[in-house]
């Protein structure tokens, strides 16, 4: 799997909440045990992560800004129709 993959799997996550960071958590810990919990949440190598892991997660991440594009487009179609 090339690296450039996983940095863009990494920063689409980096743009996603606190709850959709839990599901792919819960993704990565059917996969491994192999990660480290700090303060402000755990860190995981990808190279520990089998590519069916990682293209889980790419799904995952996918489905999450898909939703989130969707949900801003129709803000602003009920802010449009306020105007009105």
């Amino acid at each position: 799997m090339s690296r450039s993959r996983k940095e863009i799997l990494r920063d689409r996550i980096d743009h996603l909440g606190v709850h959709e960071h839990a599901q792919v958590f819960a993704i990565i810990k059917r996969y491994t045990n192999e990660f480290t919990r700090t303060e402000t949440g755990a860190l995981v190598s990808s190279e520990s992560l089998p590519e069916d892991c990682i293209s889980e997660m790419e799904r995952l991440v996918a489905f999450y800004l898909d939703q989130r594009k969707q949900m801003d487009a129709d803000d602003r179609v009920r802010k449009s129709l306020r105007k009105e």
